[in-house]
C-alpha cells in the first residue's frame, strides 16, 4: 500500500487511500522496529529519524520509548486518522521527555536533600535543619507537580494506543468472518455438483414465513 492518492479494495466496495505525509508512513521505514510488549505500545513503529542520525541524544531516547510514534495500521478507511494519531504521539513524547527529564533530576535531588536532612543529627543547628526541612518539602511538591504532568501525558497516549487496539479489534473481526465466509463458501462448492439447480436458484435473505406486510 502506498502512502499517496489511488485506489484500494476493502471487501464491501473502493476505498481511496488519502495522501499522508511521508513522515507520517510507516512505508518510508527502512525496518519497521518495535518495543516489547510489556510497554504497552503494541502500534507504534521507530520513527525513521531515530534510525538515520548518528548523535547520541535520538539513540539514547530512541531505544527507550520515545521514538516509537508511527502508528502501523495502513487500513485505508483509518489511514488518514491514524497519521493524525502518528502526529499526536510525536508530539506527546517530545513534550513527555522534557517532562519527564525534569521528574528523574528533581526526584534525584530530593533523595540527596533527604539524605542530608536525616543525616543532620542533633548538633545541626536550628536555622540549618529548617532551611534544609524547607527544601525537601519545596522538591517534594514541585516532583509531584511534575507527576501529575506525566500522569496526564500518559493517559493521552493510553488514549490513542486504546483507539489504536479497537481499530485493529474492527479490522481482526471483519477478516475473520470474510476467512469464514470463503472457508463456507467452498464447502459448500465442494459438496454441490456446479450444475446442480442450487446454483441456478436466486438468494432470498427473506424467510418464507416471515410477515409480509
Amino acid at each position: 500500500m502506498q502512502s499517496g492518492s489511488a485506489i484500494a479494495g476493502t471487501g464491501d466496495g473502493t476505498v481511496e487511500i488519502p495522501k499522508i505525509p511521508k513522515y507520517l508512513s510507516v512505508n518510508g521505514l527502512t525496518s519497521q522496529r518495535k518495543l516489547a510488549s510489556s510497554t504497552g505500545n503494541h502500534h507504534g513503529c521507530q520513527a525513521e529519524d531515530y534510525r538515520q542520525l548518528n548523535w547520541p541524544l535520538p539513540r539514547m531516547f530512541g531505544y527507550e520509548k520515545y521514538a516509537y510514534s508511527l502508528l502501523d495500521i495502513q487500513d485505508p478507511r483509518f489511514l488518514k486518522e491514524c497519521a493524525g494519531n502518528s502526529k499526536k504521539l510525536i508530539r506527546l513524547h517530545y513534550d513527555y521527555q522534557i517532562v519527564d527529564l525534569e521528574w528523574r533530576k528533581t526526584y534525584k535531588k530530593l533523595n540527596d536533600a533527604e539524605h542530608s536532612y536525616a543525616r543532620s543529627g542533633e548538633k545541626c543547628p536550628v536555622f540549618a535543619k529548617t532551611s534544609m526541612k524547607k527544601d525537601v518539602d519545596n522538591l517534594m511538591k514541585y516532583l509531584n507537580e511534575l507527576q501529575e504532568q506525566k500522569d496526564m501525558y500518559e493517559q493521552e497516549l493510553a488514549q490513542v494506543y486504546d483507539r489504536c487496539s479497537n481499530i485493529k479489534g474492527m479490522i481482526k473481526k471483519e477478516t475473520d468472518l470474510e476467512d469464514l465466509r470463503q472457508t463456507l463458501e467452498a464447502h459448500t462448492r465442494e459438496r454441490i455438483p456446479r450444475d446442480a439447480g442450487f446454483w441456478k436458484t436466486k438468494f432470498n435473505t427473506r424467510s418464507p414465513t416471515a410477515d409480509k406486510s
